[in-house]
């Protein structure tokens, strides 16, 4: 479930919770204040500016460590229990036992998980811009939005974006050479069951220490700034910030884009899935060349968007639309269509190989009983996908709640987000305002990522092939 936290947390909530804990108003810094007025003959000095390179590589990786955890752990759990009795009975060392099942377990994956997560440090734009402290620590994507909204030096803009696209390419097509991204890519999901006690059990007293020194940072490093944030946030601002109009119509925004963002991926994801399935069952018709044509322009041109940052897709369209509308009037559909398009990718890998799965089997039914159209697409593929279904619409709902990526470059008086307001508030000191406003937008992203799991489980409820009006016909048709 903790680890889970990271995929919810949009990226300024959890830069205002580890200012919560490590910032000059944090909370180490006030105990260290109370300690020294309660003890005048001990000095303890306050902690340091926490903005700046740590400040935005510990934000990464409690970004980064859990999306490691879910990949790895699955792999470690589909081991077969023999092998952990295989190599208690040998007597291997922890070394030996990491050397011949773990690592070989986690390798096919290790490169994979390296390139994607140094794709997402390298497009960090919210944690570098709230952390970063100043131009010393900056990313790509900051000097870009800081060349469009502050100097607007739209040829600066370009260069620099270009620099973008040119080094994420790079690195990309890098990954998909390597032997290793190959194997990696067409696996399926591996079974979850519960962890076997070989594995758990170490001879090591000492191994079994780091292992629950790891744990526990692992714990601290997740939860405690999420803690410091719902209590300095249900604080004394709490009611000024419930009562700000600024708060509401911000609100009114974000969920607005959320859910149609989530309306939008959702479909588009099954439409892509659907029309994936029919081009692989009409191989035959169109010729193999054909097929593995149709299919590799399809995959690149849901997957490009997985590698351009929404800042350099909005720096595009501001350089693009400028001249034509006014991109500050249009910001809502600009906001919209860059949360469709970072989305989009993750929606589509989430679905299509249950998908395609599933619609491979029951096709022989589809056409045995004559199942087609929506008919079938209601009865017997949203039920089955009810889950993936639900999953996509909550996460892709969290996700565009808590973005600040387009909107930096397109807020304005008149359209604001929940994001843009945080980071507002943070930008002027207003601490408490601040942590208020972070805690009202976790919990609006946890009650989206909460009705994306409840529209899974209505869609997964069961329900008849046929209506009543066709129940009656067959009776009569059988008498």
């Amino acid at each position: 479930m903790l680890t889970g936290l990271a995929f919810v947390i949009p990226t300024t909530v959890a830069a205002s919770g580890l200012l919560a804990i490590w910032g000059r108003h944090g909370v180490i810094n006030q105990a260290i204040d109370q300690v020294n007025a309660l003890l005048p003959f001990v000095t303890i000095p306050e902690l340091p500016s926490f903005f700046g390179v740590k400040a935005v590589i510990l934000a990464h990786i409690f970004f980064n460590a859990p999306l490691m955890i879910r990949v790895f752990l699955p792999r470690l759990l589909s081991v077969p229990d023999n092998h952990w009795r295989l190599a208690r009975m040998m007597g291997m060392t922890p070394f030996q036992q990491f050397h011949w099942i773990e690592w070989p377990a986690i390798k096919p994956m290790a490169l994979p998980l390296m390139g994607l997560v140094f794709l997402f440090c390298f497009s960090s734009f919210a944690l570098v811009l709230m952390l970063g402290g100043g131009p010393r620590v900056t990313t790509l994507e900051v000097e870009i939005y800081a060349a469009i909204r502050i100097a607007f030096d739209l040829d600066l803009a370009v260069g620099l974006t270009v620099l973008q696209v040119v080094i994420a390419f790079a690195v990309l097509g890098v990954m998909m050479l390597h032997p290793m991204m190959r194997q990696a890519m067409p696996q399926a999901v591996m079974p979850m069951r519960p962890p076997a006690r070989f594995m758990l059990a170490s001879p090591s007293p000492l191994l079994r220490g780091i292992d629950m020194l790891v744990v526990l940072g692992l714990v601290v490093m997740l939860v405690l700034p999420l803690l410091a944030l719902m209590v300095k946030g249900l604080g004394g601002e709490m009611i000024a910030v419930m009562t700000s109009a600024k708060l509401w119509r911000a609100m009114g925004n974000s969920v607005s884009i959320a859910l149609a963002s989530a309306l939008f991926v959702t479909g588009a994801a099954m439409v892509l899935a659907e029309w994936r399935v029919l081009v692989s069952l009409k191989t035959t018709r169109l010729g193999q060349h054909k097929t593995q044509i149709m299919l590799i322009l399809m995959e690149s041109s849901v997957m490009v968007y997985l590698i351009l940052p929404a800042i350099v897709m909005g720096t595009a369209w501001f350089i693009l639309l400028r001249g034509v509308a006014n991109v500050f009037v249009i910001a809502p559909f600009l906001v919209l269509m860059a949360n469709v398009m970072m989305a989009l990718p993750v929606a589509y890998r989430l679905l299509i190989g249950k998908w395609m799965t599933m619609r491979h089997q029951d096709e022989r039914l589809r056409l045995a009983y004559g199942i087609r159209g929506m008919r079938g697409f209601r009865y017997l593929t949203i039920p089955v996908m009810s889950r993936e279904i639900g999953l996509i619409f909550g996460m892709v709902a969290a996700m565009s709640m808590g973005d600040l990526g387009v909107i930096a470059l397109f807020a304005s008086a008149d359209f604001e987000t929940l994001p843009w307001l945080l980071f507002q508030q943070a930008g002027r000191y207003r601490v408490d305002e601040a942590a208020a406003t972070a805690v009202i937008l976790m919990l609006v992203v946890v009650m989206l990522f909460g009705l994306g799991h409840g529209l899974g489980r209505w869609l997964s409820l069961p329900r008849s092939l046929y209506r009543a009006s066709d129940m009656t016909t067959h009776a009569t048709d059988h008498s």
